[in-house]
Protein backbone atom coordinates (compact mmCIF):
# COMPACT_ATOMS: atom_id res chain seq x y z
CA UNK A 1 0.00 0.00 0.00
CA UNK A 2 3.15 2.50 0.64
CA UNK A 3 4.58 1.37 -2.35
CA UNK A 4 1.98 2.28 -4.23
CA UNK A 5 0.84 5.38 -2.87
CA UNK A 6 4.91 6.52 -3.52
CA UNK A 7 4.51 5.68 -6.74
CA UNK A 8 1.25 7.59 -7.34
CA UNK A 9 3.17 10.39 -5.31
CA UNK A 10 6.03 10.58 -7.70
CA UNK A 11 4.01 10.16 -10.86
CA UNK A 12 1.89 13.22 -9.99
CA UNK A 13 4.86 15.17 -9.46
CA UNK A 14 6.86 14.19 -12.78
CA UNK A 15 3.29 15.28 -14.59
CA UNK A 16 3.49 18.35 -12.58
CA UNK A 17 7.01 18.73 -13.55
CA UNK A 18 6.74 18.25 -17.02
CA UNK A 19 3.82 20.50 -17.14
CA UNK A 20 5.16 23.55 -15.66
CA UNK A 21 8.76 23.05 -17.60
CA UNK A 22 6.07 23.12 -21.44
CA UNK A 23 4.12 26.29 -20.21
CA UNK A 24 7.46 27.80 -19.13
CA UNK A 25 9.28 27.03 -22.13
CA UNK A 26 6.95 26.32 -24.93
CA UNK A 27 4.08 28.54 -23.64
CA UNK A 28 0.21 28.84 -23.78
CA UNK A 29 -1.21 29.68 -26.91
CA UNK A 30 -4.74 30.83 -27.39
CA UNK A 31 -6.97 32.33 -30.11
CA UNK A 32 -7.05 35.97 -30.41
CA UNK A 33 -9.06 37.49 -33.28
CA UNK A 34 -8.29 34.54 -35.61
CA UNK A 35 -4.66 34.71 -34.22
CA UNK A 36 -2.82 32.04 -32.17
CA UNK A 37 -0.81 33.80 -29.68
CA UNK A 38 1.09 33.18 -26.53
CA UNK A 39 -0.26 34.28 -23.47
CA UNK A 40 2.51 33.90 -21.31
CA UNK A 41 3.84 37.21 -19.98
CA UNK A 42 7.01 38.48 -21.37
CA UNK A 43 10.19 39.00 -19.42
CA UNK A 44 10.78 42.73 -18.48
CA UNK A 45 14.05 43.44 -20.11
CA UNK A 46 16.49 45.84 -18.47
CA UNK A 47 18.50 48.77 -20.77
CA UNK A 48 21.04 46.46 -21.46
CA UNK A 49 18.96 43.98 -23.38
CA UNK A 50 16.48 46.13 -24.92
CA UNK A 51 18.19 50.03 -25.37
CA UNK A 52 17.14 53.17 -23.57
CA UNK A 53 16.35 56.68 -24.41
CA UNK A 54 19.04 58.94 -23.52
CA UNK A 55 17.44 62.40 -22.70
CA UNK A 56 19.76 65.74 -22.45
CA UNK A 57 18.56 68.94 -20.45
CA UNK A 58 20.28 71.92 -20.81
CA UNK A 59 19.64 75.28 -18.78
CA UNK A 60 16.48 77.52 -19.62
CA UNK A 61 18.08 80.63 -21.07
CA UNK A 62 14.93 81.96 -23.08
CA UNK A 63 14.09 85.90 -21.65
CA UNK A 64 11.29 87.98 -22.12
CA UNK A 65 9.94 91.67 -21.62
CA UNK A 66 6.90 91.53 -19.66
CA UNK A 67 4.96 93.77 -17.69
CA UNK A 68 4.20 92.16 -14.17
CA UNK A 69 3.27 93.37 -10.98
CA UNK A 70 5.48 94.63 -8.19
CA UNK A 71 4.81 94.98 -4.28
CA UNK A 72 6.39 97.96 -2.74
CA UNK A 73 9.29 95.93 -1.82
CA UNK A 74 10.22 95.37 -5.21
CA UNK A 75 8.83 91.73 -5.10
CA UNK A 76 7.07 90.21 -8.02
CA UNK A 77 3.66 89.15 -8.13
CA UNK A 78 2.42 87.96 -11.51
CA UNK A 79 2.39 89.18 -15.00
CA UNK A 80 -0.16 91.09 -16.02
CA UNK A 81 -2.47 89.36 -18.35
CA UNK A 82 -2.85 90.76 -21.92
CA UNK A 83 -5.99 89.11 -23.02
CA UNK A 84 -8.94 88.40 -20.69
CA UNK A 85 -11.23 87.45 -23.45
CA UNK A 86 -9.85 83.62 -24.00
CA UNK A 87 -12.58 81.25 -23.14
CA UNK A 88 -11.10 78.30 -23.89
CA UNK A 89 -9.79 77.61 -20.60
CA UNK A 90 -11.39 75.25 -18.21
CA UNK A 91 -13.39 76.84 -15.95
CA UNK A 92 -15.33 75.02 -12.90
CA UNK A 93 -17.17 75.58 -9.89
CA UNK A 94 -14.71 74.31 -6.87
CA UNK A 95 -17.42 73.46 -4.84
CA UNK A 96 -20.14 72.02 -7.01
CA UNK A 97 -17.38 70.73 -10.04
CA UNK A 98 -20.45 71.96 -12.12
CA UNK A 99 -18.96 73.60 -15.49
CA UNK A 100 -19.58 77.52 -16.61
CA UNK A 101 -20.66 78.11 -19.99
CA UNK A 102 -18.94 79.62 -22.71
CA UNK A 103 -20.91 82.77 -22.85
CA UNK A 104 -21.01 83.31 -18.89
CA UNK A 105 -17.07 82.93 -19.35
CA UNK A 106 -17.34 85.53 -21.82
CA UNK A 107 -19.13 88.26 -20.17
CA UNK A 108 -16.88 88.18 -16.93
CA UNK A 109 -13.55 87.91 -18.58
CA UNK A 110 -12.63 91.81 -18.31
CA UNK A 111 -9.88 93.50 -16.35
CA UNK A 112 -9.84 93.30 -12.54
CA UNK A 113 -8.80 96.32 -10.46
CA UNK A 114 -5.27 95.84 -8.95
CA UNK A 115 -4.93 96.80 -5.34
CA UNK A 116 -3.36 100.10 -4.57
CA UNK A 117 -0.37 98.41 -3.24
CA UNK A 118 1.02 97.33 -6.60
CA UNK A 119 2.14 98.68 -9.35
CA UNK A 120 2.86 97.29 -12.75
CA UNK A 121 6.39 97.66 -14.17
CA UNK A 122 8.35 96.60 -17.53
CA UNK A 123 10.59 93.65 -16.57
CA UNK A 124 13.25 91.19 -18.34
CA UNK A 125 11.89 88.20 -17.09
CA UNK A 126 14.58 85.29 -17.35
CA UNK A 127 13.94 81.24 -17.25
CA UNK A 128 16.83 81.20 -14.64
CA UNK A 129 18.41 84.22 -13.24
CA UNK A 130 22.11 84.60 -12.78
CA UNK A 131 22.05 84.19 -9.21
CA UNK A 132 20.30 80.86 -9.21
CA UNK A 133 23.05 79.43 -11.59
CA UNK A 134 25.39 77.38 -9.29
CA UNK A 135 26.84 74.33 -8.53
CA UNK A 136 24.50 74.13 -5.10
CA UNK A 137 21.20 73.93 -7.48
CA UNK A 138 22.71 72.19 -9.97
CA UNK A 139 23.17 68.72 -7.11
CA UNK A 140 19.59 70.16 -5.59
CA UNK A 141 17.88 69.94 -9.21
CA UNK A 142 19.50 66.55 -9.65
CA UNK A 143 18.62 64.98 -6.47
CA UNK A 144 14.82 66.30 -6.68
CA UNK A 145 14.25 64.53 -10.74
CA UNK A 146 15.82 61.12 -8.87
CA UNK A 147 13.36 61.37 -6.02
CA UNK A 148 10.51 62.18 -8.53
CA UNK A 149 11.40 59.02 -11.12
CA UNK A 150 11.61 56.61 -7.77
CA UNK A 151 8.29 58.07 -6.61
CA UNK A 152 6.57 55.78 -9.68
CA UNK A 153 8.99 52.91 -8.63
CA UNK A 154 10.84 53.41 -11.83
CA UNK A 155 12.74 50.05 -12.64
CA UNK A 156 16.10 51.84 -13.88
CA UNK A 157 17.84 54.99 -14.59
CA UNK A 158 20.52 56.61 -14.75
CA UNK A 159 21.13 60.21 -14.36
CA UNK A 160 24.45 62.15 -14.81
CA UNK A 161 25.00 65.86 -14.82
CA UNK A 162 27.97 68.49 -16.00
CA UNK A 163 28.79 70.37 -12.70
CA UNK A 164 30.25 73.53 -15.17
CA UNK A 165 27.10 73.58 -17.18
CA UNK A 166 24.71 72.29 -15.49
CA UNK A 167 23.80 69.97 -18.19
CA UNK A 168 21.97 66.74 -17.13
CA UNK A 169 21.73 63.28 -19.04
CA UNK A 170 19.07 60.72 -18.26
CA UNK A 171 18.79 57.14 -19.28
CA UNK A 172 15.58 56.04 -19.51
CA UNK A 173 13.97 52.70 -20.68
CA UNK A 174 12.23 52.60 -24.26
CA UNK A 175 8.45 52.29 -23.09
CA UNK A 176 4.93 53.33 -22.61
CA UNK A 177 6.30 55.83 -19.62
CA UNK A 178 8.90 57.94 -21.05
CA UNK A 179 6.38 60.94 -21.85
CA UNK A 180 5.46 61.05 -17.92
CA UNK A 181 8.91 60.13 -16.97
CA UNK A 182 9.90 63.72 -19.42
CA UNK A 183 7.18 65.43 -17.82
CA UNK A 184 8.62 64.45 -14.30
CA UNK A 185 12.00 65.97 -15.32
CA UNK A 186 11.06 68.80 -16.68
CA UNK A 187 8.49 70.42 -14.69
CA UNK A 188 9.83 72.75 -12.14
CA UNK A 189 6.58 72.24 -9.56
CA UNK A 190 5.54 76.06 -8.99
CA UNK A 191 1.79 75.70 -8.25
CA UNK A 192 0.46 79.53 -8.25
CA UNK A 193 -3.40 80.71 -7.62
CA UNK A 194 -4.16 83.36 -9.77
CA UNK A 195 -6.59 86.17 -11.01
CA UNK A 196 -8.15 84.76 -13.98
CA UNK A 197 -8.96 88.32 -14.64
CA UNK A 198 -5.32 89.77 -14.83
CA UNK A 199 -2.79 87.63 -13.67
CA UNK A 200 -2.52 89.10 -10.47
CA UNK A 201 -0.69 86.05 -7.71
CA UNK A 202 -2.50 85.44 -4.79
CA UNK A 203 -1.37 82.59 -3.30
CA UNK A 204 1.85 80.25 -4.10
CA UNK A 205 3.75 77.48 -3.30
CA UNK A 206 4.93 78.70 0.10
CA UNK A 207 1.70 79.02 1.72
CA UNK A 208 1.32 75.29 1.14
CA UNK A 209 1.34 72.98 4.19
CA UNK A 210 0.23 69.99 2.48
CA UNK A 211 -1.16 68.63 -0.69
CA UNK A 212 -3.20 65.14 -0.71
CA UNK A 213 -5.77 63.75 -3.45
CA UNK A 214 -9.18 62.84 -2.76
CA UNK A 215 -11.85 61.05 -4.91
CA UNK A 216 -15.55 60.60 -5.04
CA UNK A 217 -18.05 58.09 -6.97
CA UNK A 218 -21.30 59.15 -7.25
CA UNK A 219 -24.21 57.68 -10.03
CA UNK A 220 -20.91 55.66 -11.73
CA UNK A 221 -19.16 59.14 -12.29
CA UNK A 222 -15.53 59.38 -10.98
CA UNK A 223 -14.24 62.64 -9.76
CA UNK A 224 -10.44 63.91 -8.40
CA UNK A 225 -9.52 66.38 -6.36
CA UNK A 226 -6.61 67.82 -5.62
CA UNK A 227 -6.56 69.13 -2.28
CA UNK A 228 -4.52 71.78 -0.67
CA UNK A 229 -4.33 72.72 2.99
CA UNK A 230 -2.58 76.56 3.65
CA UNK A 231 -0.70 77.73 6.68
CA UNK A 232 -1.79 80.34 8.88
CA UNK A 233 -1.38 83.39 6.37
CA UNK A 234 -2.05 81.12 3.47
CA UNK A 235 -5.54 80.60 5.32
CA UNK A 236 -6.52 84.05 5.94
CA UNK A 237 -5.57 84.47 2.36
CA UNK A 238 -8.02 82.26 0.83
CA UNK A 239 -10.47 83.22 2.97
CA UNK A 240 -10.06 86.96 1.66
CA UNK A 241 -9.93 85.78 -2.09
CA UNK A 242 -13.18 83.23 -1.48
CA UNK A 243 -15.30 86.21 -0.50
CA UNK A 244 -13.99 87.90 -3.64
CA UNK A 245 -13.82 85.97 -6.26
CA UNK A 246 -17.49 84.43 -6.65
CA UNK A 247 -20.73 85.00 -8.14
CA UNK A 248 -21.88 88.62 -7.97
CA UNK A 249 -25.50 90.03 -8.26
CA UNK A 250 -25.94 94.03 -9.53
CA UNK A 251 -29.23 95.77 -8.76
CA UNK A 252 -30.46 95.37 -12.05
CA UNK A 253 -30.37 91.75 -11.35
CA UNK A 254 -27.65 90.38 -13.62
CA UNK A 255 -24.79 88.07 -12.55
CA UNK A 256 -21.23 88.38 -12.73
CA UNK A 257 -18.72 86.18 -11.64
CA UNK A 258 -14.74 86.59 -10.97
CA UNK A 259 -12.91 83.82 -11.24
CA UNK A 260 -9.17 82.46 -10.32
CA UNK A 261 -6.96 80.09 -12.29
CA UNK A 262 -4.55 77.16 -10.78
CA UNK A 263 -1.10 77.02 -12.86
CA UNK A 264 1.09 74.72 -12.39
CA UNK A 265 4.82 76.10 -14.51
CA UNK A 266 2.68 78.41 -16.04
CA UNK A 267 -0.14 75.95 -16.78
CA UNK A 268 -3.88 76.45 -16.13
CA UNK A 269 -5.22 73.15 -14.32
CA UNK A 270 -8.52 74.68 -13.51
CA UNK A 271 -10.04 77.81 -13.50
CA UNK A 272 -12.89 78.49 -10.79
CA UNK A 273 -15.08 81.10 -8.53
CA UNK A 274 -16.42 80.16 -5.02
CA UNK A 275 -19.51 79.37 -4.02
CA UNK A 276 -18.85 80.25 -0.25
CA UNK A 277 -16.03 81.55 1.95
CA UNK A 278 -13.69 79.02 2.80
CA UNK A 279 -12.55 79.53 6.72
CA UNK A 280 -10.93 76.15 6.78
CA UNK A 281 -7.65 77.03 4.96
CA UNK A 282 -8.45 73.90 2.75
CA UNK A 283 -9.25 74.16 -1.24
CA UNK A 284 -10.64 71.08 -3.32
CA UNK A 285 -9.24 71.24 -6.54
CA UNK A 286 -11.28 68.87 -8.90
CA UNK A 287 -9.05 67.57 -11.41
CA UNK A 288 -10.58 67.43 -14.96
CA UNK A 289 -13.95 66.29 -15.50
CA UNK A 290 -16.14 63.90 -14.04
CA UNK A 291 -15.81 60.47 -16.07
CA UNK A 292 -17.63 56.92 -16.28
CA UNK A 293 -14.49 55.50 -17.87
CA UNK A 294 -12.46 54.34 -14.28
CA UNK A 295 -9.42 53.79 -16.79
CA UNK A 296 -9.74 57.54 -17.50
CA UNK A 297 -10.31 57.96 -13.70
CA UNK A 298 -7.42 56.34 -12.91
CA UNK A 299 -4.86 58.46 -15.22
CA UNK A 300 -6.06 61.49 -13.68
CA UNK A 301 -6.30 60.58 -10.37
CA UNK A 302 -2.53 59.58 -11.06
CA UNK A 303 -1.33 62.98 -12.68
CA UNK A 304 -3.13 64.59 -9.50
CA UNK A 305 -1.32 62.38 -7.29
CA UNK A 306 1.90 63.68 -9.10
CA UNK A 307 1.43 66.60 -8.90
CA UNK A 308 0.57 66.53 -5.35
CA UNK A 309 4.21 64.71 -4.27
CA UNK A 310 5.80 67.57 -6.28
CA UNK A 311 3.38 70.22 -4.28
CA UNK A 312 4.45 68.62 -1.10
CA UNK A 313 8.68 68.69 -1.80
CA UNK A 314 10.85 71.10 -3.02
CA UNK A 315 10.49 73.18 -6.21
CA UNK A 316 13.49 72.32 -8.36
CA UNK A 317 15.65 75.31 -8.14
CA UNK A 318 16.24 75.58 -11.69
CA UNK A 319 14.39 75.29 -15.04
CA UNK A 320 15.56 72.99 -17.72
CA UNK A 321 14.61 72.47 -21.24
CA UNK A 322 15.09 69.11 -23.38
CA UNK A 323 17.76 69.63 -25.99
CA UNK A 324 17.90 65.95 -27.12
CA UNK A 325 16.56 62.82 -27.54
CA UNK A 326 17.99 59.61 -28.73
CA UNK A 327 17.33 55.79 -28.74
CA UNK A 328 20.50 54.04 -27.86
CA UNK A 329 20.94 50.42 -29.12
CA UNK A 330 21.03 47.65 -26.27
CA UNK A 331 24.85 46.69 -25.28
CA UNK A 332 23.45 43.09 -25.29
CA UNK A 333 22.11 42.06 -28.94
CA UNK A 334 20.07 39.58 -30.24
CA UNK A 335 22.65 37.29 -31.52
CA UNK A 336 24.53 37.50 -27.99
CA UNK A 337 21.37 36.44 -26.23
CA UNK A 338 20.96 32.99 -28.84
CA UNK A 339 24.71 32.70 -28.39
CA UNK A 340 23.59 32.68 -24.14
CA UNK A 341 21.04 30.20 -24.78
CA UNK A 342 22.71 28.04 -26.55
CA UNK A 343 25.46 27.87 -24.04
CA UNK A 344 22.89 27.33 -21.31
CA UNK A 345 21.73 24.87 -23.17
CA UNK A 346 24.84 22.72 -23.70
CA UNK A 347 25.51 22.82 -20.13
CA UNK A 348 22.07 21.80 -18.39
CA UNK A 349 22.04 18.80 -20.92
CA UNK A 350 25.38 18.51 -19.83
CA UNK A 351 24.66 18.15 -16.19
CA UNK A 352 21.50 16.15 -16.68
CA UNK A 353 23.19 13.35 -18.59
CA UNK A 354 26.10 13.24 -15.98
CA UNK A 355 23.16 12.88 -13.01
CA UNK A 356 21.12 10.23 -15.31
CA UNK A 357 24.47 8.33 -15.90
CA UNK A 358 25.87 8.25 -12.26
CA UNK A 359 22.39 7.88 -10.41
CA UNK A 360 20.60 6.65 -13.26
CA UNK A 361 16.67 6.45 -12.19
CA UNK A 362 16.86 8.50 -9.58
CA UNK A 363 19.04 11.35 -11.58
CA UNK A 364 16.39 10.95 -14.61
CA UNK A 365 13.77 11.90 -11.59
CA UNK A 366 16.19 14.59 -10.64
CA UNK A 367 16.86 16.03 -13.76
CA UNK A 368 12.60 16.24 -14.46
CA UNK A 369 12.55 18.03 -10.99
CA UNK A 370 15.63 20.57 -12.06
CA UNK A 371 14.24 21.62 -15.16
CA UNK A 372 10.80 22.25 -13.55
CA UNK A 373 12.80 24.10 -11.33
CA UNK A 374 14.24 26.48 -13.91
CA UNK A 375 10.49 27.01 -15.65
CA UNK A 376 8.93 27.57 -12.41
CA UNK A 377 11.29 30.45 -11.65
CA UNK A 378 11.04 31.91 -15.39
CA UNK A 379 7.40 32.02 -14.78
CA UNK A 380 7.84 33.39 -11.20
CA UNK A 381 9.84 36.18 -12.60
CA UNK A 382 7.87 37.13 -15.47
CA UNK A 383 4.77 37.42 -13.03
CA UNK A 384 6.85 39.19 -10.65
CA UNK A 385 7.94 41.84 -12.82
CA UNK A 386 11.33 41.37 -12.10
CA UNK A 387 13.70 43.56 -14.45
CA UNK A 388 16.36 41.25 -16.23
CA UNK A 389 19.85 43.13 -15.97
CA UNK A 390 22.79 41.19 -16.92
CA UNK A 391 23.09 41.56 -12.96
CA UNK A 392 20.28 39.73 -12.37
CA UNK A 393 20.89 36.94 -15.05
CA UNK A 394 23.92 36.15 -12.62
CA UNK A 395 21.84 36.05 -9.63
CA UNK A 396 19.46 33.61 -11.94
CA UNK A 397 22.73 31.51 -12.65
CA UNK A 398 23.65 31.48 -9.24
CA UNK A 399 20.11 29.91 -7.75
CA UNK A 400 20.69 27.13 -10.76
CA UNK A 401 24.28 26.64 -9.04
CA UNK A 402 22.78 26.22 -5.66
CA UNK A 403 20.14 23.79 -6.59
CA UNK A 404 22.24 21.45 -8.17
CA UNK A 405 24.42 21.52 -5.46
CA UNK A 406 21.22 20.13 -3.29
CA UNK A 407 20.55 17.77 -6.24
CA UNK A 408 23.57 16.17 -6.06
CA UNK A 409 24.02 16.00 -2.38
CA UNK A 410 20.65 15.07 -1.85
CA UNK A 411 21.25 12.12 -5.13
CA UNK A 412 24.36 10.91 -2.92
CA UNK A 413 22.66 9.97 0.15
CA UNK A 414 19.93 7.74 -1.64
CA UNK A 415 23.20 5.92 -3.61
CA UNK A 416 24.27 5.59 -0.07
CA UNK A 417 21.02 3.70 0.82
CA UNK A 418 19.99 6.93 3.28
CA UNK A 419 16.75 6.52 2.44
CA UNK A 420 15.55 7.51 6.18
CA UNK A 421 13.97 11.07 5.95
CA UNK A 422 15.35 12.40 9.43
CA UNK A 423 19.06 11.99 7.80
CA UNK A 424 17.29 13.68 4.30
CA UNK A 425 16.11 16.48 6.71
CA UNK A 426 19.62 17.35 8.32
CA UNK A 427 21.23 17.29 4.85
CA UNK A 428 18.96 20.17 3.89
CA UNK A 429 19.33 21.92 6.90
CA UNK A 430 23.27 21.75 6.35
CA UNK A 431 22.79 22.72 3.19
CA UNK A 432 20.79 26.13 3.98
CA UNK A 433 22.60 26.91 7.11
CA UNK A 434 25.73 27.12 4.02
CA UNK A 435 23.80 29.57 2.10
CA UNK A 436 22.56 31.65 5.13
CA UNK A 437 24.68 34.64 3.36
CA UNK A 438 22.69 34.35 0.44
CA UNK A 439 19.72 34.20 2.08
CA UNK A 440 20.58 37.81 3.63
CA UNK A 441 21.87 39.08 0.70
CA UNK A 442 18.28 38.28 -1.00
CA UNK A 443 16.64 39.89 1.88
CA UNK A 444 18.29 43.08 1.92
CA UNK A 445 18.75 43.38 -2.02
CA UNK A 446 15.18 43.10 -2.49
CA UNK A 447 14.34 45.83 -0.76
CA UNK A 448 17.02 48.54 -1.89
CA UNK A 449 15.66 51.29 -3.68
CA UNK A 450 17.98 50.57 -6.96
CA UNK A 451 15.99 48.34 -9.44
CA UNK A 452 19.19 46.98 -10.44
CA UNK A 453 20.17 45.58 -7.44
CA UNK A 454 16.64 45.04 -6.46
CA UNK A 455 16.26 42.66 -9.32
CA UNK A 456 18.68 41.19 -8.03
CA UNK A 457 17.61 40.30 -4.38
CA UNK A 458 13.97 39.40 -5.92
CA UNK A 459 15.36 36.36 -8.16
CA UNK A 460 18.13 35.15 -5.53
CA UNK A 461 14.49 35.24 -2.95
CA UNK A 462 12.60 33.62 -5.40
CA UNK A 463 14.70 30.97 -6.42
CA UNK A 464 15.79 29.88 -2.54
CA UNK A 465 11.84 29.70 -2.25
CA UNK A 466 11.50 27.50 -4.95
CA UNK A 467 14.06 25.59 -4.02
CA UNK A 468 12.69 25.37 -0.84
CA UNK A 469 9.57 23.58 -2.03
CA UNK A 470 11.32 21.50 -4.58
CA UNK A 471 12.98 20.12 -1.14
CA UNK A 472 9.88 19.22 0.50
CA UNK A 473 8.52 17.73 -2.55
CA UNK A 474 11.63 14.92 -1.94
CA UNK A 475 11.07 14.30 1.56
CA UNK A 476 7.52 14.31 1.41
Amino acid sequence: MEKGLRIVKTITVLLIAILISAVSFGGVYLPQKGIWKNVIKDFNLGMEFDGYRELRYVLDDSEEQKDVYVDKDGNYMGTVKEDTSDSSENTENAETTESTDTQSENNIAKEAEVDKDYTIETRTIRANEQDDINIENFEKTKKIIQKRLETINLYEYNIRQDSVTGEIVVELPDDANIALEESLISTRGKLEIIDYQNGLLLLDNSHIKNATVLASAQDNQYQSYLQLQFDDEGKEILKKISNEYKELTSADGTTEKTYVSVNLDGQTLVSTYFAEEIDSGILQIPMGNATSDYAEYVEIAQNATRIAYMVNNDMMPLVYTLSSDNFIRPLITEEYIQIAKIISLIVVIAISLYLIIKYRLKGLYAVILDVAYIGLLLLIVRYANVLITLNAVVAFAICTLINYIFTIKILNKFKEGSNDKFILTSTLKELYLSIIPVCIIAVVFTFVSSAIISSIGMILFWGLVVQAICSLVVLI
